[in-house]
């Protein structure tokens, strides 16, 4: 069946377009085999892989997702392209994981034994730590997170297309930003806010050069410092704006994760009525995605 996709050039532009889901290892190969008869296999691995990226950043339902990666996996191993299946590994990961899928592949790597297994200047191991802490955000673990920024501080900068680039300031500001109240002391505090607000800045001018795709990003962002400064107007017209634009530009797993951001500082207000809303908006749009474990542990949260 053929399903709506977003597709994402090299400059972070997104348009349009339609793409057939594939979740045969063979059905995959024999799209490239003017290629592979050529003897380019790497540039045969090097599109398997960012057809997986753009699905990923078009936020197709998991399950189907999940199968493409499978057979995606599965094709780089026969072409012995070990660099790219294990980036591929990261993402399904993450996709496993949120939909409470346990691997019945013996072979199958965790993140740990994925970053041992690569060099630590590799681009594999950048791409695996950002699939680690989409996953500590996703799952809003905070601290967690922090070491994926603190023990290889350069991932962000190690992508080039925009999109990529962007996600990685937008994750890092906001682990900064949600890790800065719980710091041990004033100067760390302070430390984790300017680094955020100095990301921060570094999106808007994104967005200023035309990048619509990462105003949602910013409003997010701007909504947690507000949340940080006590400041609840502000706050709630960022969140508003926040949930509007994600779902505008189609980025619906971030609209859920606004609406969550968002849950989460009603019900630290008493405002119950207004958490109520968020958390059935969050609670839907994750449960559309398909990411089931997801729901269940913000069921667990809010509860």
């Amino acid at each position: 069946d053929k399903t709506d996709v977003v597709t994402i050039s090299s400059d972070g532009k997104r348009s349009a377009g339609t793409s057939a889901h594939i979740a045969s290892r063979d059905l995959l190969l024999e799209g490239y085999r003017t290629e592979l008869d050529n003897g380019d296999v790497e540039s045969v691995a090097f599109q398997i892989s960012l057809r997986c990226y753009q699905s990923w950043s078009a936020y197709h339902p998991l399950v189907d997702l999940q199968a493409e990666l499978e057979a995606s996996i599965s094709a780089l191993v026969q072409l012995n392209q070990r660099s790219h299946e294990r980036s591929l590994q990261a993402y399904l990961l993450v996709v496993r994981r949120l939909r409470n899928v346990t691997s019945k592949d013996e072979t199958s790597l965790g993140f740990k034994e994925l970053l041992k297994a690569v060099e630590p200047t590799s681009n594999v191991f950048h791409t695996v730590n950002m699939m680690q802490l989409e996953l500590f955000v996703l799952f809003q673990d905070w601290e967690g997170a922090l070491p994926c920024l603190t023990e290889a501080p350069d991932t962000r900068n190690r992508f080039l297309a925009m999109h990529a680039s962007a996600r990685g300031m937008f994750l890092e500001a906001l682990v900064y930003l949600k890790t800065s109240s719980h710091a041990s002391s004033w100067l760390a505090r302070r430390k984790r806010k300017m680094k955020a607000i100095k990301t921060l800045r570094k999106l808007n001018g994104l967005v200023k050069q035309g990048n619509d795709d990462v105003r949602h990003y910013m409003h997010i962002l701007m909504a947690e410092c507000y949340v940080l400064e006590k400041n609840v107007s502000a706050a709630q017209n960022n969140f508003k704006a926040a949930t509007s634009i994600a779902e505008l530009h189609g980025f619906l797993h971030d609209k859920a994760l606004a609406h969550e951001l968002a849950c989460a500082w009603y019900k630290a207000q008493g405002k119950d009525d207004w958490a109520n809303f968020h958390f059935e908006n969050s609670q839907k749009l994750y449960t559309e995605w398909g990411a089931t474990s997801k729901v269940e542990t913000e069921q667990i949260y809010y509860n």
